[in-house]
């Protein structure tokens, strides 16, 4: 593995993938908007994003604040708009939030983008329960184009047939089908605090729900953007699946989190 330090921002390059591959992952501390206004106009194949949600969490160096919806909103459009920028007319972007905060933002984004679904995770835990509404399970995440020219791996996030003995079914995995798209609802736990994946961040997703999204939206070699990084979940799926990635964080703690967790996957053996 080689390592070059760069002022605010640690690169890891690795080798990885049976023909190795190399991927690039930078790890940056910075403000995502005035780190993305550096980056080049439609450099990003691919963006995964998953910003605070403005619940009154503390993410060490930055806290919510419920009362200031208004800002809140009009923060998200100022980092969306670089977000949109820095992707290629071929990009997709899936914003994780919660559905209310989706809803205020989608008129936003139909007005510079192309809406392809409202997904949903749905996560079966026991958590926020209240005595006057209902427990919240699910948060929706928007699946976006920048045009009608965009990457969608079908046959890479298959799923398997229901009735694979049905004749119209038997005769579509003979010729060469891998299975039927997935559903819109995606049910994942969320990461709890005994599981050995578990970082210090308050809000980690499972690196195998963004490995669903990098398959389908973007190919080997392609780069990934994440600008929340958190626990850099995103940038660690990225290295297991062969694409670059540039993930940022505002908290110094969690860029060394994600430098961690990187360099715990192995590159592959050397060929000979």
């Amino acid at each position: 593995m080689k390592r070059a330090a760069v002022t605010g921002e640690i690169l890891i390059i690795d080798w990885t993938g049976k023909i190795c591959m190399e991927t690039k992952h930078r790890l940056i501390c910075r403000d995502c908007i005035l780190k993305m206004r550096r980056l080049p106009k439609e450099s990003i194949d691919l963006v995964i994003a998953d910003p605070p949600y403005n619940v009154g969490i503390n993410y060490g160096v930055y806290s919510d604040n419920p009362s200031k919806r208004k800002e809140y909103i009009k923060w998200c459009k100022t980092w969306l708009r670089e977000c949109i920028r820095v992707l290629k007319n071929s990009g997709s972007l899936y914003l994780f939030n919660y559905p209310e905060n989706n809803a205020k933002l989608l008129p936003f984004l139909e007005e510079r983008m192309v809406l392809r679904r409202w997904l949903t995770w749905h996560y079966p835990i026991n958590i926020g329960h209240s005595p006057k509404n209902y427990t919240r399970a699910q948060r929706s995440i928007l699946f976006l184009t920048k045009s009608d020219r965009y990457t969608f791996n079908k046959d890479s996030i298959a799923a398997p047939y229901r009735n694979p003995t049905d004749k119209r079914i038997r005769q579509r995995i003979k010729d060469g089908s891998k299975g039927r798209t997935p559903y819109d609802t995606f049910l994942c736990n969320i990461v709890k605090n005994v599981s050995k994946d578990k970082t210090p961040h308050p809000c980690q997703i499972h690196v195998e729900l963004l490995k669903i999204f990098i398959k389908a939206s973007s190919n080997k070699g392609d780069c990934v953007l994440d600008p929340f990084a958190g626990s850099f979940s995103t940038s660690v799926a990225a290295k297991e699946l062969d694409r670059n990635s540039i993930g940022i964080d505002i908290n110094p703690e969690y860029v060394k989190i994600g430098k961690e967790r990187l360099a715990k996957i192995n590159p592959p053996e050397k060929l000979s």
